[in-house]
């Protein structure tokens, strides 16, 4: 089996309100992610920084526009066995304010966007990496 690489920056974007943007991920090639919960961001691109990579992400796949604050002091490395290779990833996560923008769904891999509060977020069934950083993040508010 092929083996891959492959780094992940997300986002946890806070309104005003306090509330934070979930996605619910669309994925059949990875049953253990299909229909998971998760925040959005995506694949650093060659030549980007990881808050480039992160804008462009969440602008692409929901139209907002965030400002990136301070990266989570953890590092998620995850395996994930799709059906041609096993994916090495390695994922990394910012808190983010919401600046503007209208959100949409733009993304073919994201089922619904919806904003909840942190502790809401913790009982959706979320992505294992994404568990990890919205309990890093609730640990810390």
């Amino acid at each position: 089996m092929d083996r891959k690489q492959k780094l992940v920056v997300l986002g946890i974007i806070e309104d005003k309100e306090g509330r934070i943007l979930v996605s619910q991920r669309i994925d059949a090639k990875i049953p253990k992610a299909h229909l998971k919960w998760d925040v959005p961001g995506g694949t650093n691109e060659f030549g980007e920084s990881l808050k480039e990579t992160l804008q462009r992400e969440i602008e692409e796949e929901t139209g907002l526009h965030v400002e990136t604050l301070e990266l989570l002091p953890d590092c998620v490395s995850k395996e994930w066995e799709h059906m041609e290779y096993l994916q090495h990833t390695l994922v990394f996560c910012y808190h983010c304010r919401l600046i503007d923008g209208k959100m949409h769904l733009n993304d073919h891999k994201i089922n619904d966007l919806i904003w909840v509060f942190p502790r809401e977020a913790q009982k959706l069934d979320l992505l294992p990496t994404t568990k990890v950083f919205i309990d890093l993040f609730c640990k810390n508010k």
